[in-house]
């Protein structure tokens, strides 16, 4: 019965919602007697205030009693869940729906500070910075805290990279530290064929891939920021394409006949000029009338059309 009760429970909330939380059937955990729901949950599709409301949530006051027990009934957690969907507005209108095994096994790591559950936290703030991001989290070192009360501070934790996670230990404060790295990837245009220097990138000329840019100086690009550009160099196929790759191609050239537009959506004529100037959609070129010779400027609204102003 009690596994039909979690089911419907699960299916009530999700309907329409997101972020998800999800539990792990076995977790490890750190060596304090607080146990709240963010030192186990997973989230997927969350934010910076998801978090911070689980954390809120508590578990256990004394989580040692888990020493003998070693595990925790789904019906345990989801009493706490319910109790703070009616007393946390914000919570209930993120709305997340909940992933709970009838029974969740729970083990002290050997350290005071686990590294599973440190690997999990990190990963649930940097989902929540960049969801569409796949990460893996190596945690190297952690130190030992003089007090079983301590806090981790996420406010500088780098997205990629070596890190060094602060730990505040105590009353005092007293800042230590937890290093590791994280390996990220994201999807990334990759051609389909070889793209020789100068041509235009077309969409059927590359497809998106997951790829680790844990170590790229670049932005990543998305599909709509390649259409239409031309290649700085040739693009070897299956070799990501960086920004570095591309150049843009002038939306206005030097000499060229363009159209430039006066008047307003209510009233507007528009005449062939010659562009006095390169322009990218959105700068103020000057343009030239070839009859009266006169020179005016205006902003590259499309290619090959200028707005005069």
């Amino acid at each position: 019965m009690k596994s039909v009760f979690c089911a419907v429970f699960f299916l009530t909330l999700s309907a329409f919602a997101r972020p998800e939380i999800s539990i792990p059937g076995s977790v490890e955990i750190s060596q304090r007697p607080l146990l709240r729901l963010s030192d186990i949950a997973i989230v997927s599709g969350g934010n910076e205030e998801l978090l911070s409301l689980m954390e809120s949530i508590v578990l256990r006051e004394d989580a040692r009693e888990l020493l003998l027990s070693q595990h925790m009934e789904s019906s345990e957690i989801l009493g706490k869940v319910r109790e703070a969907l009616k007393s946390q507005d914000d919570l209930k209108k993120l709305n997340p729906s909940f992933k709970i095994p009838s029974q969740v096994k729970v083990s002290f790591s050997s350290a005071p500070i686990s590294r599973e559950e440190i690997e999990r936290k990190i990963h649930n703030t940097l989902k929540a910075r960049c969801n569409e991001c796949d990460y893996k989290i190596s945690v190297q070192s952690t130190p030992v805290p003089s007090q079983k009360q301590w806090e981790l501070d996420f406010s500088q934790l780098s997205e990629k990279g070596g890190f060094l996670l602060p730990v505040r230990d105590g009353d005092n404060r007293q800042l230590k530290w937890i290093s590791g790295t994280i390996r990220v990837s994201r999807l990334t245009p990759v051609p389909t064929r070889l793209i020789l220097q100068g041509e235009r990138v077309q969409p059927e000329d590359i497809r998106m891939v997951m790829t680790d840019v844990t170590y790229s100086k670049d932005g990543v690009l998305r599909m709509e920021d390649i259409q239409g550009q031309i290649a700085a160099r040739s693009l070897p196929v299956g070799n990501a394409i960086w920004p570095s790759d591309l150049k843009r191609e002038p939306a206005a050239k030097k000499g060229q006949v363009v159209k430039a537009m006066l008047g307003d959506e209510n009233f507007e004529i528009s005449v062939n000029m010659v562009a006095e100037d390169n322009g990218f959609i959105g700068d103020v070129i000057k343009v030239r009338n070839t009859e009266t010779k006169k020179t005016l400027s205006g902003v590259v609204v499309d290619k090959g059309v200028v707005k005069l102003q």
